[in-house]
């Protein structure tokens, strides 16, 4: 079909070259078909159709934890949802927004004056957070510091 996979990313492949290349992720069973001429991705569903049995879902609207708006004006990736999960995974559903985007790092040293948390736990919010980045690079600063903790994390480090 004529693709190569790509250099930098094993789930995303490429069609073409220079101006007329067309990448297309994959994602288990999914793909993203994307291109900048209409005809060209209909082409290609159908040389996909005819090869593999597969459905047509329309234009991408969820892509796990992202969601795709389109609108006049284009694309915006939002993770409004995935967000509020990650807040109830750390059990911060009962706490103010913070007004600044950095929330509270900084604040946070490698003291030992705290207790030790689950490690494990802590690294699945780190995680989840580092994800958020995404569609929030306001937060990449502070997910970054909070991430140098996550060898031994203490309460104040899930605090910050």
């Amino acid at each position: 079909m004529g693709f190569e996979q790509s250099p930098h990313e094993a789930a995303i492949y490429r069609r073409g070259n220079g101006g007329n290349a067309w990448p297309v992720g994959v994602y288990v069973d999914d793909l993203v078909i994307t291109g900048v001429k209409d005809a060209e991705v209909a082409a290609f569903k159908e040389e996909m159709k005819a090869t593999f049995r597969m459905s047509d879902t329309g234009p991408l609207s969820f892509y796990p934890g992202i969601e795709v708006h389109r609108d006049d004006s284009g694309i915006t990736l939002r993770q409004t949802a995935y967000a509020k999960r990650v807040v109830e995974l750390a059990g911060f559903t009962d706490r103010n927004p913070s007004s600044h985007s950095n929330g509270g790092a900084g604040e946070a040293e490698p003291r030992r004056t705290t207790e030790e948390v689950d490690a494990t736990q802590d690294r699945r919010l780190v995680g989840s957070l580092r994800y958020l980045v995404h569609t929030r690079p306001d937060l990449a600063f502070s997910v970054g510091y909070v991430s140098r903790f996550m060898r031994r994390p203490t309460t104040e480090h899930q605090q910050a």
